[in-house]
């Protein structure tokens, strides 16, 4: 026996088992209409089956919903298109005695027709025509005319046979332009740039091991790693003692102010190659005048001069402050007191002569100590990563340093320079260092996990991760603080990747897309589905392809429809 029972377009699973689960029956017959509520997900029909599967009973589906009939399917329920319902015959009107009978339930409750299986051997029409054939040979070896009555072989009708053939011809072509032609509809979804950022926590798993046990979301393990780096590096020296012999000469300095404008002693003149000559004394240059013929005259002040040992470049002047008559200028001024206040000479500069000697510093050795000391700064993290490279290969796991010099932390422990350095006359001099450097190393993968994870709860229903888009190099982060006592960094770290709308009709946002376009175009010809499926918010491209390559319309039956993903 088994039960039958119409539900409600809009009734509940609880509902549904409260009116079944005192059946008596095993057999539970729904008969459920489309788009009822049980078919918006395949945990309903889960469930239902169930808890009947608990009643001993089993759950059998009647309903014409494909979405019904696909979720029944992925839940494993036997699905039906229909029923049939055994005929309740009325009783003969005409007979004189009143029969009395019990009513029966017969909406839902009938007795289940069991097929049975025909034992017989089916015979075909080509049994037939050789068991003919061949009783027709033995009648003629045994000369026998038994069989001739048998069987009274009558020659068919061409006419007949050729109109029955025409017939099936045409009922097949018709079947055939009907059930036969497909369609594929191939699309590319549309995409979007996607972005998350996550506030992460690194946890030093030493001082931190409580919280660590508590799988908190947005906790990821980390842990101190140190090295020690030293190197020996030998430095030029750049400091030179001039030995040599300054040029000397005499400058007319011009004064084209109205004031008479005092220069002190070592006031510097340079030329346009950068050369330095200074005056021995102070002295007082006179202002401009104006002649009887009332011209105005420049005030004129004839001082000595010797050149620098070093030019601005800080290159020896020596024999090339030997040079010829030309003009100077006072760097000392502003560029509008240069117009008012200049040297010329109007003879040469001599006696100069080039000899020095590389002596070492206290500002070469102070400068070769940082150079030696940024250097192992860089050196150290190279060997941090070297020693996390190291540590990952023997313990399989995927740290990565945090690349933040806030958090690489370096100390001097060693740096030998000789005694005797400073003022030594030496053309290269050598220094030791010796740093040691921490830095803080993360769990990778842990944090990798738990970006992909939240950017993925942050999509759009319609649309899913392009998994290929999220790469290791799509993640960024910035350190925000350090609490060095907890051993805690806050990082904000951001994720990039691509979500495109769902097309395989596997998935459910799929299925809903691919039944919605299978509606629209059915009918239409290759250029007006393409135009509609292409206007579509969920397509970036589509290319229509039909089967016989001569049709020009879509198929009218949307089951021969069928939607693909375009490959790239």
């Amino acid at each position: 026996m088994r039960k039958v029972v119409y539900i409600e377009i809009d009734e509940e699973v609880t509902a549904i088992y409260d009116r079944v689960k005192r059946a008596k029956q095993k057999d539970i017959f729904l008969v459920v209409p489309r788009k009822a509520i049980l078919f918006q997900s395949v945990v309903n029909l889960r469930i239902l089956k169930s808890k009947l599967e608990k009643d001993n009973k089993k759950l059998h589906l009647v309903t014409t919903d494909r979405i019904g009939i696909h979720l029944a399917q992925q839940a494993d329920i036997p699905v039906y298109h229909n029923i049939e319902v055994e005929e309740i015959k009325a009783p003969d009107q005409d007979t004189p005695k009143m029969r009395i009978e019990p009513i029966q339930a017969r909406r839902n409750e009938i007795l289940k027709d069991i097929p049975k299986r025909v034992m017989e051997k089916k015979i075909t029409i080509g049994e037939l025509i050789r068991e003919y054939r061949d009783s027709k040979k033995k009648s003629k070896k045994g000369g026998s005319t038994e069989l001739a009555g048998v069987y009274n072989y009558v020659r068919p009708n061409r006419r007949f046979l050729g109109f029955i053939l025409a017939i099936s011809l045409v009922l097949f072509l018709i079947i055939t332009y009907i059930a036969l032609p497909g369609a594929t509809v191939y699309v590319k979804p549309k995409f979007d740039n996607i972005e998350y950022t996550v506030n992460i926590t690194l946890a030093d798993k030493r001082k931190n091991q409580t919280l660590l046990s508590r799988n908190e979301p947005h906790v990821v393990a980390s842990e101190e790693i140190m090295t020690v780096t030293k190197q020996t590096k030998i430095f030029n020296t750049t400091s030179k003692l001039f030995d040599g012999v300054n040029a000397q000469g005499f400058i007319a300095i011009i004064n084209n102010s109205d004031d008479e404008w005092p220069l002190k002693k070592e006031t510097r003149f340079q030329t346009d190659d950068g050369l330095i000559f200074r005056i021995k004394e102070g002295v007082f240059v006179p202002p401009k005048t104006v002649n009887e013929a009332g011209v105005e005259v420049p005030g004129t002040y004839t001082a000595a001069v010797e050149a620098d040992p070093f030019d601005i470049y800080d290159h020896p002047i020596g024999e090339r402050g030997n040079i010829g008559p030309g003009k100077f200028i006072i760097p000392g001024l502003s560029e509008f007191n240069r117009k008012l206040l200049w040297g010329e000479s109007s003879g040469s500069m001599e006696g100069g002569i080039t000899r020095y000697q590389q002596v070492v510093q206290k500002e070469d050795i102070e400068a070769a100590k940082k150079q030696i000391e940024d250097n192992l700064t860089l050196m150290a993290r190279e060997d941090l990563s070297t020693h996390i490279d190291e540590m990952n290969r023997l313990n399989h796991t995927n740290l990565v340093l945090l690349d933040d010099s806030r958090y690489l932390k370096t100390k001097l422990q060693e740096l030998r320079i000789s005694d005797d350095l400073e003022g030594s006359l030496r053309d290269k001099f050598e220094i030791f260092a010796q740093i040691e450097a921490k830095g803080i190393a993360y769990d990778f993968d842990q944090l990798f996990s738990i970006l992909k994870k939240e950017l993925k709860t942050r999509t759009h229903p319609d649309m899913q991760i392009r998994d290929e888009s999220i790469q290791p190099e799509s993640v960024s982060f910035e350190a925000v603080s350090e609490d060095e006592v907890l051993g805690q960094v806050k990082i904000t770290a951001t994720i990039k990747g691509i979500q495109e709308y769902v097309i395989d009709s596997s998935l459910q946002a799929g299925l809903r897309f691919s039944n919605k376009l299978k509606e629209r175009i059915v009918g239409l010809t290759v250029e007006e589905a393409e135009n509609y499926v292409g206007n579509l918010p969920e397509v970036d491209a589509v290319e229509i392809k039909l089967w016989p390559i001569w049709l020009s319309r879509i198929p009218r039956i949307a089951d021969n429809i069928e939607v693909k993903l375009m490959e790239n």
